[in-house]
């Protein structure tokens, strides 16, 4: 459990890596795209993430969790930028998928959030274009997990503390 706790508190910290962090408005923006889960369902990224978009989103694009979204429709069937695609599919289609995060990504990095937005934007029409998307759910989780993360890391923090402390009492 430590161990986890850990790992997501490295992403969290690591995750502020940009000069200046993604605007609230473009993690939202992003959070409207659909995404199939390893059961077939198509969930809204809000949902996918458990209602911690702008987290997801750094994790998306600082750690290249984009590589395995299966975000691009194709008939009844969704993919990743990385999934052997078929060939059934054109070469410009294919082009695209390959290349579009790599391309937002350079916009990140150079911080032209209203040209990560225009991608966004064109991403969400792709899917209605190319998707059936009527099977949507954008259900979000009750509870942020950036408000579980810190206080997951402070009782990390203490629990040796507490040991010590009931130990003493016990004993």
């Amino acid at each position: 459990m430590r161990q986890v706790l850990l790992i997501l508190f490295c992403i969290v910290v690591g995750s502020k890596a940009w000069g200046t962090p993604m605007p609230k408005s473009t993690a939202r923006h992003f959070s409207q795209l659909l995404v199939q889960d390893a059961d077939g369902q198509l969930k809204s990224i809000n949902a996918f993430a458990n209602g911690d978009a702008p987290l997801f989103a750094e994790y998306v694009f600082q750690h290249d969790g984009w590589r395995d979204l299966r975000i691009f429709p194709h008939g009844d069937h969704w993919y990743a930028a990385t999934d052997v695609l078929p060939s059934s599919l054109d070469h410009e289609h294919q082009r695209y998928i390959q290349e579009v995060f790599p391309r937002m990504m350079k916009e990140i990095e150079a911080e032209r959030w209203d040209v990560v937005d225009q991608y966004i934007d064109r991403l969400l029409q792709y899917q209605r274009q190319f998707g059936n998307t009527q099977q949507a759910s954008s259900i979000t989780a009750p509870l942020p997990v950036m408000l579980l993360l810190p206080l997951l890391f402070l009782l990390f923090l203490l629990s040796p503390l507490l040991q010590k402390a009931i130990g003493k009492k016990s004993c």
